[in-house]
């Protein structure tokens, strides 16, 4: 008999958190965040291959040589409706941030050899949660497509290495996103809240060089696997539905 009184004192407190916390979920409200975003990629690549010498295809491998990309921060931002208490969409992005890329293995000596700047959208279906009447936490899923501007060979060893002049070009590519967080609600309608987010994101970085002695076009390609882990704190402000006369 006690344990049923102890379970009983303990479920009916947590069966009125619940019908509170859903009562302070309002569905059919857009919201807005601003907040710091720091962009860490856990990436890793293959070695450098020659595909194309002149306007002949080509496969040879340049041994040892891979690259790493370093870390950013940047100022992000996100927009969201919830149609249901639980259920709504997000729109996330960001300042698009600069990322150093470093030679690894037997390029490791030259340090920074290029630099490219990213754009990651991120449209995902949210599901929210409620664990007190303030404090929620939400998953999500979705969708991003990444594309990269201003990449460029920032490193002259690099080119002399290649034989010449070179440029860079880093591909995009759709790929899924999926993030998990928190909020808290200071008020009504102002909330902070963090979460983080990983992209499964492979990319194809072609260099092509203007080879000094014959004048020749030489591209070589390397593949990059990124796979960055994004975290985001975050404030936040809801629009309330207005009431009815």
């Amino acid at each position: 008999m006690k344990y049923y009184r102890f379970i009983k004192k303990l479920i009916l407190p947590l069966i009125t958190l619940w019908a509170l916390d859903v009562h302070a979920q309002k569905a059919k409200e857009f919201y807005v965040t601003a907040g710091w975003m720091y962009l860490a990629p856990q990436s890793k690549s293959s070695t450098l291959r020659i595909i194309e010498a002149g306007s002949t295809p080509t496969d040879v491998e340049l041994p040892h040589t891979a690259v790493r990309l370093g870390k950013s921060n940047t100022v992000g931002f996100s927009g969201g409706y919830f149609f249901t208490d639980h259920w709504g969409v997000e729109l996330t992005a960001g300042i698009p941030p600069k990322f150093d890329i470093k030679g690894w293995d037997a390029l490791e000596p030259l340090g920074k050899i290029a630099e490219t700047t990213a754009w990651t959208p991120i449209l995902q279906v949210k599901y929210r949660q409620p664990i007190t009447p303030k404090l929620s936490a939400s998953l999500s899923a979705g969708f991003t497509y990444c594309w990269f501007t201003g990449s460029e060979i920032t490193n002259d060893q690099l080119g002399e290495l290649l034989g010449g002049p070179t440029d860079l070009k880093i591909n995009g590519a759709f790929r899924p996103a999926f993030s998990g967080g928190l909020t808290y609600a200071i008020t009504d309608q102002w909330f902070v809240g963090g979460n983080f987010s990983v992209i499964p994101l492979s990319v194809d970085a072609i260099l092509t060089t203007r080879h000094q002695e014959t004048n020749q076009i030489i591209k070589s390609k390397i593949d990059v696997d990124l796979n960055p882990i994004m975290t985001y704190a975050t404030i936040g402000y809801v629009f309330k539905k207005r009431k009815k006369n």
